[in-house]
């Protein structure tokens, strides 16, 4: 083994970053062109005797080299919050998508998309096993697999009991109210709200 060369240690790299360069490692605001020259540091100095205990240098106070008003005012680029921008009817639409309440998604609205979709899976799960009953071909669905393996893991007493009502069964699926939905997800907290 040999030791490592010096000039391949850590200390001779190259500074990669702004804070480790020189005062002119960022070119951007060309603030070495400016007049006054550097304009680095303090933008005044404290006065120990006097009415203002802090007092502003020109020379030294930063300035950023900016386009003209007008120039501004008449771009096409506008910032992310604007006044000046009106949006038609289909873009204030745009970002609720399909939730067309101001507030976006209210509780009548998520129960109505839970009913929708615990109808579909039943459904789809009957059309399963009247196919498996009729003697067809048997068809792994990932419904089955998934269903099947919820049910399993009821059993071994890995999941809440509380959550087979929210699967689709042979039977019409019973819908949990928001706050029994709220219970389940989160029963520590529910726990708190009603003991403490």
């Amino acid at each position: 083994m040999f030791p490592t060369v010096a000039r391949l240690s850590k200390a001779s790299r190259r500074p990669l970053t702004s804070k480790k360069g020189n005062k002119d490692f960022y070119k951007g605001t060309r603030q070495a062109f400016l007049p006054g020259g550097h304009r680095t540091g303090a933008p005044g100095k404290h006065v120990v005797r006097g009415k203002a205990k802090y007092r502003l240098i020109d020379e030294k106070v930063r300035v950023f080299v900016a386009p003209s008003i007008s120039e501004i005012i008449n771009s096409p680029l506008k910032p992310y919050v604007s006044t000046a921008v009106n949006l038609k009817k289909s873009e204030e639409r745009a970002a609720y998508g399909r939730f067309r309440e101001p507030g976006g998604l209210t509780p009548q609205h998520y129960l109505q998309l839970l009913r929708k979709n615990a109808q579909e899976e039943h459904l789809k799960l009957l059309q399963e096993k009247r196919i498996a009953a009729a003697g067809g071909p048997e068809v792994s669905s990932p419904t089955m697999a998934k269903l099947g393996g919820l049910m399993e893991k009821n059993v071994q007493g890995h999941i809440e009991p509380a959550f087979v009502s929210l699967l689709p069964a042979t039977r019409t699926p019973q819908l949990a109210t928001p706050a029994q939905i709220h219970f389940r997800l989160c029963p520590r907290q529910s726990y708190n709200n009603t003991y403490m």
